[in-house]
């Protein structure tokens, strides 16, 4: 059989690497190529090499849809790139594995430092809330799972934290793994489709009214979701994550407010247009902004940092999207 793609993974040598947007590890990424030109596409486009710690890959196809504009162009036209239904579609997780997860959430540092600025009772409520449970591999480290608006559970992020609340970094980068990387949550690995979705995305359907804030962590997420629990918490799970077009249709017709880390205001105001074209009704929350430091920015704080820093000075963060 012939090989009809017009893209893949840069085989040359010597093979010139970049470095991973998604766990930051420098020379990782494998880009793509365009095999009738000869370059690369975008620096993002590519697969990490470090499959099981981190599992980044952002495929052409994935690419193109995110870009469609970039289908009218000529030179990067993807006129032999095979995209079928099958391929297309979303792989799940068996619901068994993350109940099974949630029974030992209780095991995880990021519960046990919650459940010391509450209590267990609401610890481990907003825990079942937003599917959020504890794995045996890296220590007892808190697994996020992606679980869709129709319920179905796409992966689960598995990270560190430490006693104080913070993940656990190695030689100061984050350091996590998939749920669908692990032969012992999936069958085959190897062959699963993940499409991302939102954390938390499952309560879309839960609460039709309600304004969605859109935060980039998944612990910003349900700390947030303690202090301000009239809004319905999102997090896109990365810099930009899930704020692509087409992970946020599920968006439509809802109030959007977006509330970036001190470090990515400027990409997630990038995001407007595209949102605004799914919900017109989109946002950016200033409050953080506004109040922000030069010492804050240093540290890229986000809304966890500023909640958890104003609860324990008494001091409410007012604003956020009256």
């Amino acid at each position: 059989m012939t090989n009809d793609y017009r893209y893949r993974l840069d085989n040359s040598r010597p093979r010139i690497k970049v470095t991973c947007p998604a766990c930051g590890r420098p020379r990782k990424l494998v880009r793509y190529v365009d095999t009738q030109t000869g370059m690369f596409l975008a620096d993002h486009v590519g697969k990490c090499d470090r499959i099981f710690k981190c599992g980044y890959h952002y495929t052409p196809s994935a690419y193109f849809r995110n870009h469609l504009w970039l289908n009218n162009v000529t030179s990067y036209r993807p006129v032999s790139l095979r995209i079928n239904a099958q391929t297309s579609k979303p792989s799940f997780v068996e619901r068994s594995r993350m109940v099974e997860s949630m029974n030992r959430s209780q095991s995880s540092a990021l519960f046990r430092f919650l459940s010391s600025l509450w209590d267990n009772d609401e610890t481990m409520r907003l825990f079942r809330l937003y599917n959020v449970g504890a794995t045996t591999r890296m220590n007892d480290a808190t697994v996020f799972w992606q679980v869709d608006v129709n319920g179905c559970i796409r992966t689960g992020k598995i990270m560190r934290y430490g006693n104080d609340g913070h993940r656990i970094k190695e030689d100061g980068l984050v350091n996590f793994m998939w749920v669908h990387r692990l032969k012992s949550m999936v069958d085959n690995p190897d062959d699963f489709n993940l499409v991302q979705c939102f954390f938390g995305e499952h309560l879309l359907s839960v609460h039709p009214g309600s304004k969605v804030m859109i935060v980039e962590s998944e612990k910003s997420a349900i700390i947030a979701s303690h202090y301000y629990p009239q809004y319905l918490w999102l997090a896109s799970g990365g810099c930009c994550g899930c704020l692509n077009q087409t992970a946020s249709q599920v968006l439509k017709g809802r109030e959007v407010w977006l509330v970036p880390d001190l470090d990515a205001e400027e990409r997630w105001r990038d995001k407007l247009t595209m949102l605004r074209a799914i919900t017109p009704t989109v946002g950016i929350v200033t409050a953080i902004s506004d109040m922000a430091t030069p010492e804050h920015r240093a540290a890229k704080l986000d809304i966890a940092d500023f909640l958890l820093d104003a609860a324990s000075r008494n001091n409410p963060i007012v604003g956020a999207a009256d």
